[in-house]
């Protein structure tokens, strides 16, 4: 049966070794409090477990073999035939022995809790080790703090299936155009998803706000927006066209979809309409409406 996932809430300890790689990289970027913590404990760590075991069951069947085959050895000095089936025998035994020993070893360092993906939310970043050993061209871990991510996008189409969104992942943009990409293998990638969201959301609102009540222009990929109205770039970012917000009627920022409306359309033709993952901090502008639209 599959596990979940280990969920440690803010009041649990962060203990040595498991957490030490988490918290080092935390206390280096000063991320504060943890908030929660997601790690691999589900079925790809039990198959790894369950193959240690059974491995070292079939190395204890091939050491059956070569203990059974010493009260032997007595006899079978004077006999060429059975000496030599003997050694065969023992030779088998030995190779099956090491081999199955060496799987067994291989599984259970695999195992090991710091090669297994983690994901911990804090109060202002997050913590992101991989699982991934030796794979060139990616990191082991991430620290990234909120308030250095300038683009999160969320969810990508599901090139499998037509139309089809999946939700369960991250993009994320660094101030130092470092790209994160988060595709966990995590049982609740959803909920760790809403999280890191959630958690970069709140932490930019505020600022986000305050930008926008000095008149500074809001971009969100192909659209931006300030006090003034909502901008759309078309021709590829050469052009650009506004609606003032006295002209709107609504703007629907949805899990699939965003729309913009206009009061002059009575047809419900949406003025904008944009898939919502290709937007760039579609949270952000979502909740960025919301305020918005309550001042008016």
């Amino acid at each position: 049966m599959m596990q979940s996932q280990d969920i440690h809430n803010s009041q649990s300890s962060m203990s040595a070794p498991f957490y030490a790689e988490v918290q080092k990289l935390a206390t280096q970027q000063h991320l504060g409090e943890r908030q929660a913590s997601f790690t691999e404990t589900t079925v790809n760590g039990t198959r790894l477990v369950m193959n240690a075991i059974v491995w070292f069951i079939v190395a204890l069947i091939g050491l059956y073999f070569i203990i059974k085959s010493l009260p032997q050895l007595r006899g079978a000095i004077s006999d060429s035939e059975t000496l030599q089936s003997l050694g065969a025998t023992a030779l088998i035994g030995l190779a099956i022995l090491g081999g199955c020993l060496l799987q067994s070893w291989r599984n259970l360092r695999e195992y090991r809790y710091r090669h297994l993906e983690q994901l911990h939310i804090f109060e202002d970043g997050f913590v992101y080790l991989t699982g991934l050993v030796h794979v060139k061209g990616r990191e082991k871990s991430y620290a990234v703090r909120w308030d250095s991510i300038n683009i999160l996008l969320r969810g990508t189409l599901d090139t499998k299936r037509t139309g089809h969104i999946l939700y369960d992942r991250l993009s994320v943009t660094t101030d130092k155009d470092k790209l994160i990409y988060i595709c966990p293998r995590l049982q609740q990638r959803m909920e760790l998803c809403n999280l890191i969201e959630r958690g970069y959301t709140g932490y930019r609102l505020p600022g986000m706000l305050e930008l926008y009540k000095m008149g500074e222009e809001l971009e969100f990929g192909d659209l931006a927006l300030n006090n003034q109205g909502i901008s759309r770039f078309i021709n590829d970012g050469e052009d650009e066209e506004t609606l003032d917000w006295d002209e709107i009627a609504a703007v629907d920022v949805g899990d699939q979809f965003t729309y913009v409306y206009t009061k002059a359309d009575p047809t419900g033709t949406p003025w904008l309409r944009v898939v919502t993952v290709d937007i760039e901090n579609a949270l952000l502008l979502k909740e960025l409406i919301r305020h918005i639209f309550a001042q008016q």
